[in-house]
């Protein structure tokens, strides 16, 4: 299936076939999710992946009992902000710079791009990078949306949450925020195409009107 294809038949599912999901489309799910664009290649994104039944069950439970999250696989996708921490963030990119991919020196790695507040979020405090992290996690788990679609499998982004409940019942260590689920499965059900706003509401060329 391409990406096209992928992307118009994609949908939140909400109803699981009880078929478990093999593990080597589980892992192809998440290799989409690794392939996803990261500020800094810093790639602050962890995915957890629960499939014990009391787990999923506590799961559920800490995210207010949606009857979705019974789906036999769930990825809780989390980010860690000391990814983002300027010694995380220097060597993400001073890797970049030894593949080739920029010809950055010393100098300008720490005195311009990382001595920028445009750059480097560690220079704006943790809530910054709080919500640069959580970006690039719902990034990756929208690649891994589109990967499950190629899979013959479903997934719903499930952000409504109490992420302080989801870590506490997934005891998950301080340096680890949960930022959404991803239950996977083979889908009981069709949805049709959710409506979406026409091309003229959202789409400018040039400039905003």
């Amino acid at each position: 299936m391409d990406v096209s294809a992928a992307i118009l038949k994609r949908t939140s599912i909400r109803k699981w076939k009880p078929t478990p999901v093999e593990k080597a489309k589980i892992e192809k799910v998440l290799e989409a999710g690794r392939r996803a664009p990261s500020w800094g290649n810093t790639q602050p994104w962890r995915f957890i992946v629960v499939q014990d039944k009391a787990r999923r069950e506590a799961i559920a439970q800490a995210a207010g009992g949606q009857p979705h999250l019974n789906a036999p696989v769930l990825i809780v996708c989390c980010g860690v902000i000391d990814d983002l921490s300027q010694k995380q963030h220097r060597a993400a990119l001073a890797q970049l710079r030894d593949m080739g991919v920029m010809d950055w020196t010393d100098e300008i790695l720490d005195n311009v791009v990382l001595g920028s507040d445009l750059f480097a979020p560690y220079r704006l405090g943790e809530p910054v990078m709080t919500v640069k992290a959580g970006e690039q996690v719902m990034i990756a788990a929208a690649y891994m949306t589109l990967e499950a679609v190629n899979q013959g499998l479903g997934t719903c982004w499930v952000g409504a949450i109490s992420t302080r409940d989801v870590h506490k019942a997934m005891n998950l260590p301080d340096s680890v925020f949960v930022h959404d689920i991803l239950p996977l499965g083979y889908p009981d059900e069709d949805p049709k195409p959710r409506p979406r706003k026409d091309h003229s509401k959202i789409i400018f060329w040039e400039k905003y009107a």
